[in-house]
């Protein structure tokens, strides 16, 4: 069990960052040994299956996971070669790629739905929906605060 810590040497980032890291290697353990799989590769399958009847373009997922352009190339070119998205031409302009879920993207999706929806469910069984609409709320205000002090890509 965790040594309980005086109030006064807790800090908010190191809470974030220890509770990241948790989260990480639970949902890894979860997969086993699926190379084909990690958190990130997790939320663009879901994002983009969510918004299947929309265009999704990579800036769409800089914009909305809060990462840089080059971590979501490499990312997108790494589930290309692993054969969980396509990029397809857009209509109107070429050099425009859509992001579109592959069958085995699709599946890989459902199946970390699943397994993501059971550690949900397993860590929040003792919080009350009033404490967890609490945290959403505090999550939500803490990201809108970096996000707006953020120093800006040139």
């Amino acid at each position: 069990m965790r040594e309980e810590m005086d109030r006064s040497h807790r800090r908010l980032l190191g809470e974030f960052r220890m509770i990241s890291n948790l989260i990480q290697r639970r949902i890894l353990s979860e997969c086993g040994d699926d190379d084909a799989f990690t958190v990130t590769y997790g939320w663009i399958l879901g994002y983009i299956e969510r918004h299947e009847d929309e265009d999704i373009y990579q800036r769409d997922l800089e914009e909305r996971f809060c990462l840089r352009r080059a971590t979501i190339s490499k990312t997108l070119l790494s589930m290309e070669q692993k054969g969980l998205v396509e990029r397809v031409s857009a209509p109107n302009d070429a050099r425009m790629k859509i992001l579109k879920l592959t069958e085995k993207g699709k599946k890989t999706n459902h199946e970390m739905i699943a397994r993501i929806e059971h550690i949900e469910k397993e860590i929040t069984r003792d919080i009350s929906p009033e404490m967890l609409d609490n945290f959403f709320d505090l999550s939500e205000m803490i990201r809108d605060r970096l996000q707006e002090t953020e120093v800006k890509e040139i």
